[in-house]
Formats: C-alpha cells, sequence, structure tokens
C-alpha cells in the first residue's frame, strides 16, 4: 500500500457509507449529445477494436471477463451488493435490486458484467451519458467509474449554468469518497475523484475552495499517479489546470508560498503533457483554457496554435468531440475579437 492511498484511506474512511444511496437530485435533466457534432457507432466488436483509440488520455483497460476477475481478485468491494440507487432521503425509498450482471460474477461467470460494462462504455463514447450513468449505477462499485465519467463529461461540456455544473461536480465527489476507500490505489477511481475536484475548485469562491481543502488532495493525487504512471499526459495536465487556477486567482508569487502552484510550474507540467501526447483534445483544450487564465495577452499566439490544432484532430468519441467543439468556439471568439 503506497503512501497516497493510506493518507487517502485516513481521510475518506470516516466517509463511507454503508451503502452507496444516489438521491432523486442524480436524476436532474441531462441534455443530449449535439446533433451537429459527429456520430459515433461503436457497437457490436467497433468498441473493442477502437478502443486503444479511445482510452489515449485514460488508459481504462477494456473491461473484458478476466479483466474483471482480476479487478475483483485485487478489489473484492468491486462486486459489493450492499448498496442502492434510491433516494435515501425519501420516505419511499426501496432499495434497488442487484443487477444480475453482478450476482453471475459473484458465483463465478464475470461474461454478463463485461458485457454490461462494456456497454456503459459503449453509451459513454457514443455521447448517450445519461443511459451510460443509469445502466452504471445500477451494476454497484464495478460500474461506477465509467458511470462517473459520462457523468463528468456530461456536466463539464453540456451544462452550462455554473451552479447546476457545481452540484453535479459536488455528488460526485461524495460518491467517489465513498467508492475510493472500497477500491483503493484504483488510478482511473483516483482520477475520476481529482478531476471532480479540479473542476469544482474552477467553481467554487476562493475561500471556500480554500477552507474545502480539495486542491491538496487532488494534487496529492494526481502527483501519486504521474509517479506511478509517468506515460499519463492527462494526469500532468490537469495538475497544470490546477496550477494554473490558483494563479489566476492569488498569482504566481502567492500561489507559490502558499499552495505551491506558479505560472512556470502550470506551463512545465502542460509541456511534460504535450510531449507525452499532442494529438489529444482534451490536452490542447485544457492547456489552451490555462494559458488563458495565466495571461490571454501574453500568450495570444500560443493560444491559437492550440485551438487551431485542436480543432483540426481527427476524433473518435463524444467526449473527444467536445473538447473540440469547445476548442472551435473559442477560436471563433479570437476571430471576432481580431476583428
Amino acid at each position: 500500500m503506497t503512501a497516497i492511498t493510506r493518507r487517502l484511506l485516513l481521510i475518506f474512511s470516516g466517509l463511507l457509507l454503508p451503502a452507496l444511496c444516489f438521491s432523486d437530485s442524480d436524476k436532474a435533466q441531462w441534455l443530449s449529445y449535439p446533433d451537429s457534432l459527429p456520430v459515433f457507432d461503436y457497437s457490436g466488436d467497433k468498441l473493442k477494436q477502437h478502443w486503444p483509440e479511445l482510452t489515449k488520455a485514460t488508459f481504462i483497460a477494456f473491461p473484458s471477463a478476466d479483466n474483471l476477475a482480476e479487478q475483483a481478485q485485487r478489489y473484492p468491494q468491486l462486486l459489493d451488493t450492499n448498496w442502492n440507487a434510491s433516494d435515501s432521503d425519501s420516505a419511499n425509498a426501496q432499495p434497488q435490486p442487484v443487477h444480475p450482471a453482478v450476482s453471475q460474477a459473484i458465483n463465478g461467470d464475470f461474461q454478463p458484467l463485461s458485457a454490461a460494462v462494456t456497454q456503459v462504455w459503449r453509451f459513454h463514447f457514443q455521447g448517450q451519458f445519461q443511459q451510460a450513468y443509469e445502466l452504471g449505477i445500477q451494476l454497484g462499485p464495478a460500474g461506477l467509474i465509467p458511470a462517473f465519467y459520462a457523468r463528468l463529461m456530461h456536466t463539464a461540456f453540456l451544462q452550462h449554468d455554473p451552479q447546476t455544473r457545481l452540484h453535479h461536480y459536488q455528488e460526485i465527489i461524495r460518491y467517489s469518497e465513498a467508492l475510493l476507500p472500497q477500491v483503493p490505489g484504483h488510478p482511473d477511481a483516483l482520477f475520476g475523484a481529482a478531476y471532480a475536484y479540479a473542476r469544482e475548485l474552477e467553481l467554487l469562491a476562493t475561500s471556500a475552495a480554500v477552507g474545502s481543502g480539495h486542491l491538496s488532495i487532488a494534487r496529492d493525487m494526481l502527483k501519486a499517479m504521474q509517479q506511478q504512471f509517468p506515460d499519463r499526459a492527462l494526469y500532468f495536465a490537469i495538475e497544470g489546470a490546477l496550477q494554473a487556477g490558483v494563479v489566476e486567482r492569488v498569482g504566481s508569487f502567492l500561489g507559490r508560498i502558499t499552495y505551491g502552484s506558479t505560472e512556470s510550474g502550470a506551463l512545465t507540467r502542460f509541456q511534460k503533457a504535450l510531449t507525452l501526447e499532442n494529438q489529444l483534445p482534451v490536452i490542447l483544450n485544457e492547456y489552451a483554457i490555462a494559458l488563458t487564465r495565466l495571461d490571454h495577452k501574453e500568450y495570444a499566439g500560443e493560444i491559437q496554435q492550440l485551438l487551431t490544432q485542436c480543432a483540426q484532430l481527427e476524433v473518435f468519441s463524444a467526449e473527444e468531440a467536445l473538447n473540440q467543439q469547445a476548442c472551435q468556439n473559442k477560436l471563433s471568439q479570437l476571430t471576432l475579437a481580431g476583428n
């Protein structure tokens, strides 16, 4: 067990619920993936065939039966049945029955669970985020990671009201803090939580962000993952985004002495990310946003270059298409501002 895992277990152990309960607030309006964006079809074997392209950012393993069996042996709580997806605050709340695929996996047959988790990811990459989330939470801890990813992408790119977005990020954080002690050290769960923390911090007032303690937690997570997986560009990019957000609020000097965040630190993280992977819309989009926060005038040329490169990439999923759309929108705004 690593030091970061021990620390996170201490932080989150008091937050672990006897059951993961999903409230009616999770049933907020889901917005559809835009018709104007590319349509992706990963039916049948297409998902597995394109899996390496689809997971260049996350390195998530394909959820084959063998992989899930190995994961369940390492993290027995993935097959935990002591949870429900009902409204825990409602007098009429009724526990949701365990998905048959989970019961079959408990009995040693992981093929149905593989098919179900694969379908969650299929929905996610095709932009059917609501379907991905709803199926994922039916699968208990085994399906929560892809469910959370789907909700994170939906919130980041399709929800525009800041308070609504903040609510969704904080819900995911709450559930992640309950999940993490069950799967200690699981990189996909850790990154999902770190991403949610980063997005939440962007929306909080400075005093609330400082008081939450989430900045240090997120950075500790990301640094530990960088050490364990030094080839994963997204871990460096999200830490760079965190540092840029701090500098935007308090400046590089105060950011350094108080929060360990500097402009040069943010730039270094993104340069490392680009060295590892420069063909992903999410990396280019995050970098352009960070440079805008640091100094949009000083870095105007670099921002334009990043957005142009992002807009020209071939995309393979709804998640990538949404990142690319964000780049195109920012590029259009720059063009209008220059005229």
